[in-house]
């Protein structure tokens, strides 16, 4: 027979290895989530507080998180946000009279917009 140490020992090795093998299933747990307020918004973009309040009514954030009697946007809703209004610029057609527009103006008798 074996010794009672001998039993102790091996069932204390049998129970590392089945928390080792439990351990190695688990994920991480995910970082916690930014919460930004309105005015950690409205700081960030440039804007007002009212507007800011807007936009998340709108949806524009995702689906604000409310913390007590708070409202707070989440760090996934941030990058919505950025990734809905960010992209190439639109380039805006020049309202600048140029030289040649405003001779041609005065020509017909239009007021040059000087």
């Amino acid at each position: 027979m074996k010794s009672q140490e001998t039993i102790c020992a091996n069932l204390a090795q049998a129970l590392m290895d089945c928390l080792e093998l439990l351990g190695n299933g688990r994920d991480e747990p995910p970082p916690p989530t930014r919460l930004y307020t309105y005015d950690d918004l409205a700081q960030m973009l440039g804007k007002s507080k009212s507007t800011v309040r807007e936009w998340v009514r709108a949806g524009k954030f995702g689906e604000p998180v409310t913390v007590g009697s708070s409202t707070r946007v989440t760090q996934a809703g941030v990058d919505k946000f950025i990734a809905d209004h960010s992209g190439p610029m639109k380039k805006q057609p020049s309202k600048a009279r140029t030289r040649t527009s405003r001779t041609a103006a005065a020509r017909q008798g239009q007021p040059l917009g000087i």
